[in-house]
């Protein structure tokens, strides 16, 4: 195996355990029997789970950049990006996962600073992203939303994050009605 397929197979793996278990609920000794090399080995890639948090993060903010530049330049308007933007977690939704950064939020008192600053850049980098979109919206006439543009953003991403716990508590999608309950608040006048 080359580095960069080790350090792919790393990252996806530790991806997928946080994911599944938190942050805190999973060793180096989880992530070695999962890739199939030895402790050691993860060590001198990422010495410190501190080290391997952080890539993780530091891929998940370049995949959502990409997929957030990919929505800007294919979508035809904005609720077409909107609806875009939630098919990212409908297909997390899908796969029975929940998002990286909710996960990371239910460690978020125990982790190191450095990582909580990473998810607290994700979760501002969608809102700001989710606000431009309504209040582009708004201005093209798309939406009648007369409200808070922050406000719905910060709902829906409230909202997105909360369908993706509640879905996989109950093995039933959740985000549909999150979509078409976004919607309606943005049109409403």
């Amino acid at each position: 195996m080359t580095t960069n397929e080790t350090t792919t197979r790393l990252l996806d793996a530790a991806q997928k355990l946080i994911q599944e278990r938190g942050y805190n609920a999973f060793s180096y000794k989880d992530l070695a029997e999962l890739v199939g090399i030895r402790t050691a080995s993860i060590h001198y890639y990422y010495p410190a789970k501190t080290d391997l948090g952080h890539a993780v993060m530091d891929r998940y903010l370049a995949r959502l950049e990409l997929a957030l530049t990919a929505i800007d330049r294919t979508a035809r308007n904005e609720k077409a990006k909107l609806r875009a933007f939630i098919k990212l977690y409908r297909d997390t939704e899908t796969c029975g996962a929940i998002c990286l950064c909710g996960s990371l939020a239910s460690d978020f008192g125990t982790m190191p600073p450095s990582i909580q600053k990473l998810v607290v850049a994700y979760l501002d980098r969608s809102e700001a992203w989710v606000v431009a979109r309504i209040v582009s919206g708004v201005a093209a006439g798309e939406f009648a939303f007369a409200g808070r543009a922050a406000e719905a953003a910060a709902l829906l991403l409230s909202s997105l994050q909360g369908g993706l716990l509640v879905a996989r508590a109950r093995t039933k999608p959740a985000l549909e009605l999150v979509q078409r309950a976004f919607f309606r608040v943005l049109d409403a006048a």
